[in-house]
């Protein structure tokens, strides 16, 4: 069964650097999904190779009217082919396509790849320019390499969950995809810098990233601190600067929350002129004031957030509001950057959707095509496949069969 509807985004990176790039994306999960979405966004051709049958990404939550608007996030201006990969016509197909591909991007268990005959050795003998990232658990060689796991097992054994505690001790999980979204971003970078490489030597290359890795990099300051006095940075106290008075989170009047990060001098001055107090101005905050931060803490809660919102607004000293998601989207800056974008769906509507933030944005025109196997079409007759060709691959389900 095919999905019948694909969303397309005009981009507005300049085409003429990186539109000749074309990635073959094969990801069924989240980090390998949003790094293919990312290379999109930059520009890059992105052809996406789903199973014949919806895999887990369509569904799923939320769900409205039998469509996963998680697998919309991730999938705007991707060609797409259902290909039957256990079927030798299906491999076959996959070898024709990677002689004019520059990328690819895939999430498997390690060997999966090489068992279906399409993995990085046997694509590189077709294809020796061939960029071939892998998104795994723990990488492709370690000793863990076959050993199962989610975003939740990455964050608790890289240590990221220990550093972030209820107040009685207990770990608490963080509110997003730590180790999927760094993999994301790595390896779209890694993608970005083997590409402009391969200008230099014509070489192909695997990049292998391993998720584990990725957490455990946003800890890189705390592992020196560690390495170096053998001290751990949670209970020896220099957690710097998540243990600071001046670096913390105050609750509010109404129960809303307060983030202040007044850490230098003249902010910290500021910030103790608008609570009205002016006395704690010379003070030198040290992580270990707990005076000091339940004195903050009893000013901070004299006030509902909207009046402290009031009273910093473009105060000059790093004091904001904790915002709701939806705050968070109706700010000044998420409208000037025009980081939203809609989507029509010839089901749902528009689907507003978040774009990649590192690049330039003007107004984007969003078309929605109702047939996916006009892709099928468009892609593998653009191989040297005839219709009569496509459409008999179709019939013995090597391809998705196109959608009524």
């Amino acid at each position: 069964m095919c999905n019948r509807y694909e969303i397309q985004l005009e981009n507005t990176v300049n085409a003429t650097t990186l539109s000749k790039f074309k990635v073959l994306d094969f990801a069924h999960l989240l980090p390998g999904e949003l790094c293919s979405t990312i290379l999109s966004d930059m520009g890059m051709q992105v052809i996406r190779i789903e199973p014949l049958e919806p895999g887990l990404g369509k569904r799923l939550p939320p769900v409205v009217d039998g469509e996963s608007l998680y697998y919309w996030s991730l999938h705007r201006n991707k060609k797409r082919l259902s290909i039957d990969l256990k079927k030798t016509e299906g491999v076959e197909l996959i070898h024709r396509l990677i002689k004019e591909v520059d990328v690819v991007v895939e999430n498997f268990r390690p060997e999966v790849m090489e068992r279906l005959g399409i993995g990085f050795q046997q694509l590189s003998e077709i294809n020796p320019r061939l960029i071939f990232l892998s998104i795994s658990g723990y990488g492709q060689k370690s000793q863990w390499s076959q050993r199962p796991g989610h975003d939740l097992n990455f964050v608790a054994e890289s240590g990221v969950l220990n550093q972030h505690k209820n107040p009685d001790g207990s770990p608490t999980l963080p509110g997003i995809l730590v180790s999927d979204y760094m993999s994301a971003l790595y390896g779209a970078l890694a993608v970005s810098a083997h590409l402009m490489e391969r200008e230099t030597t014509g070489k192909g290359k695997h990049i292998d990233i391993s998720m584990f890795e990725c957490s455990l990099s946003t800890l890189n300051i705390l592992t020196t601190g560690l390495l170096y006095t053998g001290v751990d940075p949670v209970e020896g106290g220099f957690n710097y600067p998540n243990e600071m008075p001046n670096y913390c989170l105050y609750k509010c009047k109404d129960d809303r929350y307060l983030a202040v990060a007044s850490l230098e001098r003249p902010f910290w001055e500021k910030f103790c002129t608008l609570i009205g107090r002016e006395d704690l101005k010379p003070k030198t905050v040290k992580p270990e004031d707990y005076d000091l931060k339940a004195t903050l803490a009893g000013e901070i809660e004299k006030k509902t957030l909207a009046e402290w919102n009031v009273i910093f607004d473009g105060s000059d000293c790093c004091v904001s509001p904790v915002n709701t998601l939806q705050e968070a989207l109706s700010t000044l800056p998420t409208k000037e950057r025009k980081l939203l974008v809609n989507a029509t769906h010839p089901v749902l509507g528009a689907i507003p959707q978040m774009t990649t933030p590192v690049f330039n944005r003007e107004e984007n025109d969003v078309v929605a095509r109702d047939d996916k196997s006009h892709d099928s079409m468009e892609v593998l007759c653009g191989l040297g496949l005839t219709r009569d060709e496509v459409e008999r691959l179709e019939k013995v389900a090597v391809l998705g069969a196109k959608s009524s």
